[in-house]
């Protein structure tokens, strides 16, 4: 049974997506590297793509499937999808014209446009993929949710499944939230979080920890401006898994590099000590490319907030959100999150 899913803001991570999905459905004997290969009844080739928007005039007119390589993206390209039928609207601008001359020209649109557009196409997920930065146009998107009844996915830093306000609207009306800031299938974020974890569960002491982070996607270039929301999210994440250590964190994206592409190289650094004081250093390097890392969990994202939809759940979905999200409602550890996904997927809790 399909799942009909919009996309707001084509870029390289819903480049990976669309990519992904469409392989997934028309190569069946090539098994996802995915957490949940079902959630429920529903596989990863159960996504349809329904509707997409964007304020770029270079994507907006165009089928989906040929918007996701339209520049600036840089996303590998490992499957090229036939046309889906889906063609980008646009969507309302606001805040959402990312930083760094990546966008010249744009086309604007309205929630009023948004909110037709998902009710015409019956779609049932949202998932906000704009640029870091975009906090008024992000919740635009989250109110064309809310009008249209359709599960909203907030994949970027703007605070949505973490504001009451927000929270209290999505579970009057019955519609499931997830969010916020993606946190990808083995990214930079995930991999610090279980370090700290570890550390703390083994009783070292920690003193002091970076991560520093450079690429070569349009993301890294919107960053270079705007990153004091990636900064909060991908900070808290990892502080949240040694609550009871008072240590000092420093983690930015920090350079946009051209020449990598898609690619995204993050550094890190723990500093601590263990039994008599004696001092440990953990040095790590992960070189991954971005939008595919994130591509995975969005995939579960969306299959989860089916399910949710399907049982007539609203509001903030906290066992998905701290699974999949840097800055979720509730934080927990990897394997707490994953044991509550499964809880949810086998209906022992209620979101």
């Amino acid at each position: 049974m399909p799942i009909r899913v919009a996309i707001a803001g084509v870029g390289n991570c819903a480049s990976a997506l669309v990519q992904g999905v469409e392989m997934y459905k028309h190569k069946p004997e090539v098994e996802p590297f995915v957490a949940f290969k079902k959630v429920g009844a529903y596989a990863v080739s159960d996504i349809t793509f329904t509707a997409a928007f964007d304020i770029d005039a270079r994507k907006v007119g165009r089928d989906l499937a040929e918007a996701i390589f339209s520049p600036p993206n840089n996303a590998t390209k490992v499957f090229e999808p036939q046309k889906l039928g889906v063609i980008v609207r646009a969507g309302p601008l606001l805040d959402g014209r990312p930083e760094g001359g990546l966008v010249e020209k744009v086309v604007e649109g309205t929630v009023e446009d948004v909110v037709r557009e998902l009710e015409s196409t019956n779609t049932e997920v949202l998932v906000n993929y704009l640029p870091t930065g975009a906090r008024r146009a992000a919740e635009a998107y989250a109110e064309a949710s809310l009008r249209a009844r359709v599960a909203f996915i907030n994949a970027m830093p703007a605070p949505i499944a973490t504001n009451e306000v927000w929270q209290k609207r999505f579970i009057e009306r019955e519609v499931p939230l997830l969010g916020d800031d993606t946190q990808n299938q083995i990214g930079a974020t995930v991999l610090h979080k279980m370090l700290i974890h570890l550390l703390n569960l083994r009783g070292v002491r920690i003193f002091d920890t970076y991560q520093i982070n450079v690429g070569g996607t349009p993301d890294f270039a919107n960053l270079m401006y705007r990153r004091t929301d990636k900064e909060k999210t991908k900070t808290a994440a990892v502080k949240k898994m040694a609550d009871d250590q008072d240590f000092k964190a420093y983690i930015a994206p920090v350079a946009y590099i051209p020449f990598l592409n898609d690619r995204k190289i993050a550094h890190m650094l723990i500093e601590g000590a263990i039994f008599g004081g004696v001092p440990i250093t953990i040095r790590v390097e992960l070189d991954v490319h971005d939008a595919w890392n994130s591509a995975a969990i969005v995939t579960d994202a969306i299959r989860l907030a089916k399910l949710a939809l399907d049982r007539h759940i609203g509001g903030p979905i906290y066992s998905a959100s701290a699974w999949g999200f840097k800055n979720p409602p509730i934080h927990m550890p990897p394997e707490e999150a994953y044991k509550a996904v499964i809880e949810f997927i086998n209906g022992e809790r209620n979101n």
